[in-house]
């Protein structure tokens, strides 16, 4: 086995370029380097990672909203990202990529927010393989609601992408979400699945079709089965009151290594700070909660990655009002502060994990939102490879 990557919990490098957002960022075990200048000055709520146009490298899409539009950006294969001259939705909250039409590239789906009170209906846009998107002007019934988090998966068993939107109307905090289904080749209509609005799905029991897992503010957890063709029961249920919710909070990976599904869960929100915890799975899709002493977190968006090249799960986390953390892994379900701080201290959510220069580690591209936005600015992994 591996050894344990070291951390150190007090190494910080050049705090005022740290919170500017520039300056390399090392801590024992790390070290980060951004590309600057950062992308734009806007309020990017999401960034969504994939090949776009078909070269082998990794592209983003940016979830906008307010003066800059979603905007596609594609890579030189080093990290360096340009602009083309796409300008999509301007209310843009959540995006994700999938091939929607079963010709073999990505397409995008992209949730829009409300702004100024007025909704948008959340939009489908369909890949000509060389990362030119078109909008099939769909619609999809959601304009008066406010789009929060988009997801794909294929809910219904038929080996398409489905879509599911999860919805937040302010003031008030209403919850409400959709499933909406594929025909195969991208037209969506909307079904009657009825999930919680904090729900993320994958595949937490093993058969090979996509379950449901919902963290429910003021109530718990729930784990909803696939049961086939889109048939969903629950099998377990942990009640707690305590519990909060904020969108991408909890994420999926085989944290102690035993070949399942695990959670991470940052239980915090934007009004209250709350505990982490992880989750282990049994194998069957019931889970055991443990807190992780790492303290306690504000709304927060975990991702799980391998960022120190150990061969285990690290956690890189935006936070509200804070920099980004990296948590490392031990391979058991335990992580520790590895001291790392990137970026500035907005406010900051989904962010793209991923080889972004093509040298065979995970870099990260962190967006900063805010109230009036900020650069969203590509580390690149510049770790040692780990010791044998």
């Amino acid at each position: 086995m591996k050894p344990i990557a070291r951390v150190c919990l007090a190494c910080l490098v050049t705090l005022g370029a740290l919170l500017e957002g520039r300056g390399s960022a090392v801590a024992d075990g790390l070290a980060f380097e951004p590309v600057t200048p950062g992308h734009g000055n806007a309020v990017t709520f999401q960034i969504a990672l994939g090949d776009l146009d078909g070269d082998g490298d990794l592209d983003a899409v940016f979830a906008n909203q307010g003066a800059t539009p979603c905007r596609v950006l594609l890579n030189d294969g080093t990290g360096t990202f340009t602009y083309t001259d796409q300008k999509l939705t301007s209310q843009g909250h959540g995006a994700a990529l999938g091939d929607l039409d079963g010709d073999g590239d990505l397409d995008l789906v992209i949730a829009c927010a409300s702004l100024g009170g007025a909704g948008r209906p959340s939009r489908v846009y369909l890949n000509d393989g060389q990362a030119v998107f078109t909008d099939t002007d769909q619609q999809l019934g959601d304009a008066t609601l406010s789009g929060n988090l988009v997801q794909l998966a294929d809910v219904d068993g038929d080996e398409d992408l489905d879509v599911f939107i999860a919805f937040l109307t302010i003031p008030g905090r209403t919850f409400v979400s959709r499933v909406y289904l594929n025909d195969g080749f991208g037209a969506f209509t909307e079904s009657d699945y009825g999930f919680p609005f904090g729900t993320l799905f994958r595949d937490l029991d093993g058969d090979g079709d996509v379950d449901a897992f919902a963290k429910i503010p003021g109530f718990g957890y729930r784990m909803l089965a696939n049961q086939g063709q889109g048939e969903f029961a629950e099998v377990w249920q942990l009640a707690d009151s305590g519990v909060q919710y904020e969108p991408f909070s909890f994420a999926f990976g085989d944290l102690d290594e035993d070949e399942d599904v695990d959670i991470i869960d940052t239980n915090g929100s934007w009004g209250a700070r709350g505990p982490v915890y992880v989750l282990f799975n049994d194998g069957t899709g019931a889970f055991s909660r443990q807190p992780l002493d790492v303290g306690s977190v504000l709304a927060a968006c975990p991702v799980l990655a391998d960022l120190d090249g150990d061969g285990h799960l690290d956690a890189s986390v935006t936070r509200m009002g804070e920099p980004d953390v990296v948590w490392i892994g031990d391979g058991r379900g335990r992580f520790a502060d590895s001291g790392l701080r990137l970026g500035g201290s907005l406010m900051t959510t989904g962010h793209g994990v991923g080889d972004l220069d093509g040298d065979g580690d995970l870099d990260l591209f962190i967006p900063i939102y805010g109230m009036v936005g900020g650069p969203a600015v590509v580390w690149l992994n510049e770790t040692p490879e780990a010791a044998p």
